[in-house]
């Protein structure tokens, strides 16, 4: 009997032995199941996590936003110049209009034929001038020639007063250098287009 009891603690032992290690090996497995599941479950967010990712990247948008809107005010709009080019041409420009292309009903006012006679008198100088109602933005414009080679200087006050200006002064004997600088100053707006004659 002894003997018999001697081999029933041991088979409880075993018994027990093995129970521990199926525990443990279940626990191992259920361990090693969510570490490989953690990063499937980084992939697909809970949806509150979304919506909380989505107000943090659009808060920083908009931080973006206002910071480049507070820094244009402060930005030198003696830098910002507009398309010219800065040495005389070197082919033909296309021509400004003239004769019979100077009626109609973009030509209403005397001074709108003025200003495009005096512009054809002064083609290399306007070809070298910017032109600040920013139509090399709007329209493509690479100088305030440009703006004479169509009806968009008689539409545009300060095609003409620039086109005007560039002219007297030519005839003052400036270069287009300091016509130029002229114009940036805005010199060109103390110009009344109402009283120019050539």
């Amino acid at each position: 009997m002894l003997k018999l009891k001697v081999s029933s603690t041991k088979a409880v032992l075993v018994r027990d032995q093995v129970a521990s290690l199926a525990s443990r090996h279940v626990q191992n497995t259920v361990r090693a199941a969510f570490f490989f599941l953690r990063p499937l479950r980084q992939l697909f967010l809970p949806p509150r996590d979304m919506i909380d990712s989505m107000k943090r990247l659009l808060g920083c948008v908009a931080l973006v936003l206002v910071t480049l809107a507070a820094s244009a005010q402060f930005s030198d709009p003696s830098n910002d110049i507009p398309a010219y080019n800065a040495a005389p041409p070197t082919h033909a420009l296309p021509p400004i209009l003239s004769g019979n292309q100077l009626t109609g009903p973009n030509f209403s006012h005397p001074y709108q034929v003025t200003a495009y006679k005096m512009a054809a008198k002064v083609p290399a100088v306007l070809h070298q001038e910017p032109c600040y109602c920013r139509c090399d933005r709007a329209m493509g414009h690479n100088s305030l020639h440009s703006c004479f080679e169509g009806l968009h200087g008689a539409e545009c006050s300060t095609c003409m007063k620039e086109g005007v200006y560039a002219y007297r002064e030519t005839k003052k004997g400036r270069t287009p250098a300091q016509i130029r600088a002229g114009i940036e100053r805005g010199e060109y707006q103390t110009i009344d287009l109402e009283t120019i004659a050539m």
